[in-house]
């Protein structure tokens, strides 16, 4: 019987990316996917962060059919409802399209896929994972739970927001996309290739014990203004959209994805892009594992990337939300709402900087911080400061480390950049500077 090196329970986004990345570095995988594609997804809107991740794993071709996000009514800081020009990176898919050119491409770079096969709660056998799927047990030596909300493989979590439902139908028709705040809601509306138009309302879960769903939903529209004259409209369906994040993400022989790692609240708009980016850190993660590299290193890069990633979401929304000043006194925002932390303001550098001592900020470290360096995570010598989203061990193609400890022996600014110059290229030392005293990191006395 076959034994896989990995077997990828689910095959939306993340696990589709996860299943390619690691058949490309020569793996035996095997994806089981329970439906059958395209499938209906709720989600159509891409993040400009999706497409330079997609050029990156060479899938630009999913984008096939996509359109460029229109502009938005938006009414969100009060009550003057503004024409917003969306990023121009911003794109608007047929996720059931979307989903399944990259099971395709998964399929293309070897991974065998079992589809329509639901895969039940996997269990540890003596000589690895073994997953009921279908009639057949498969056995891997590695598992990946892409299996979003389900989480196929068990475990808990822990909410990182208050509980939130989406209620959300489509009709015929088009116009703007439109992003409008009630007292108790949000609602986003987007036009949807094919001539359908989406809307939903995001709001507290108890809010739904006490009103029937459809009339809820038509009101919570209408408390935004932005929805008028609506046409005849399909059943309202319900979801859930809580964050939360679980609480074991990765182990010697298993790691979860996606949203079977963590949920982000569905304002950040970035369901997608941090699908691939979760599916990109835990395949280099398996990748080090399968291969007898630094497991400790890998093990932890895992947790704080996907630790940091929530954490920046979370603080972005908050802040977002705290935006609203019509509502925002009423319940559904207070819960969701804080004010964004300072921004330092450092002024630029000058000439007059350039006699003056120069060290690194009392707030800064190098210290031994797991890093992907090519297809594997080891340790190396990084950057971390409290303004940094994570440690920064290169700026551009140089190690950040050894420029860092040439600090200590410089008697100036200028001592510092004659350093730095003879190790890069031109101009380099100047920039490099510019950047670590814009954030913080570097002072001059």
């Amino acid at each position: 019987m076959t034994t896989w090196d990995v077997c990828v329970i689910g095959g939306g986004p993340a696990g589709s990316v996860c299943a390619l990345r690691l058949a490309r570095l020569g793996h035996r995988v095997v994806l089981v996917e329970r439906r059958v594609f395209p499938r209906p997804h709720v989600g159509e809107s891409l993040s400009p962060g999706v497409p330079p991740l997609l050029d990156h794993l060479g899938l630009r071709q999913a984008l096939d059919g996509a359109v460029p996000s229109p502009a938005a009514l938006v009414r969100w800081e009060d009550a003057t409802v503004r024409l917003v020009e969306p990023d121009p990176r911003a794109v608007t898919v047929d996720r059931g399209r979307f989903d399944r050119a990259l099971l395709s491409a998964a399929r293309a770079a070897g991974v065998s896929v079992l589809q329509p096969v639901r895969a039940v709660r996997p269990r540890r056998g003596p000589a690895g994972w073994e997953i009921p799927a279908g009639l057949d047990v498969l056995r891997a030596r590695f598992l990946v739970d892409a299996s979003g909300r389900r989480r196929a493989s068990g475990g808990t979590t822990t909410a990182t927001g208050p509980r939130t439902l989406t209620l959300h139908t489509t009709w015929r028709g088009d116009g703007p996309t439109r992003l409008g705040t009630g007292p108790r809601t949000w609602c986003w509306g987007a036009p949807l290739p094919g001539g359908a138009f989406r809307a939903m309302a995001f709001v507290d879960a108890d809010l739904l014990r006490a009103h029937a769903v459809e009339r809820l939903y038509h009101h919570l529209l209408d408390s935004t203004g932005l929805f008028p004259d609506r046409p005849s409209a399909g059943a309202v369906a319900v979801c859930d959209a809580t964050g939360y994040r679980d609480d074991s993400p990765v182990t010697e022989d298993s790691v979860k994805v996606g949203e079977a790692s963590f949920t982000l609240d569905p304002l950040t708009s970035s369901g997608v892009d941090s699908a691939l980016q979760s599916a990109m850190a835990a395949a280099v993660t398996a990748h080090t594992l399968l291969s007898d590299g630094d497991r400790a290193a890998a093990l932890a890069f895992y947790r704080d990337s996907r630790d940091r990633a929530v954490a920046r979401h979370t603080t972005w929304t908050a802040a977002h939300y705290h935006r609203c000043e019509p509502h925002r006194d009423q319940p559904f925002w207070l819960r969701r709402a804080a004010p964004a932390p300072p921004t330092p303001v450092t002024p630029p550098l000058t000439p007059d900087h350039l006699r003056r001592p120069v060290r690194l900020s009392s707030d800064a470290a190098v210290v031994p911080t797991p890093c992907p360096v090519g297809d594997l995570v080891t340790m190396r010598r990084a950057l971390t400061h409290p303004a940094l989203p994570a440690p920064i061990a290169h700026l551009g193609d140089a190690e950040l480390a050894p420029l860092l400890d040439c600090v200590k022996h410089s008697a100036s600014l200028a001592d510092l950049l004659r350093t730095w110059s003879a190790r890069l290229p031109a101009g380099r030392a100047e920039a490099t500077a510019e950047w670590l005293y814009g954030k913080g990191l570097l002072v001059t006395d």
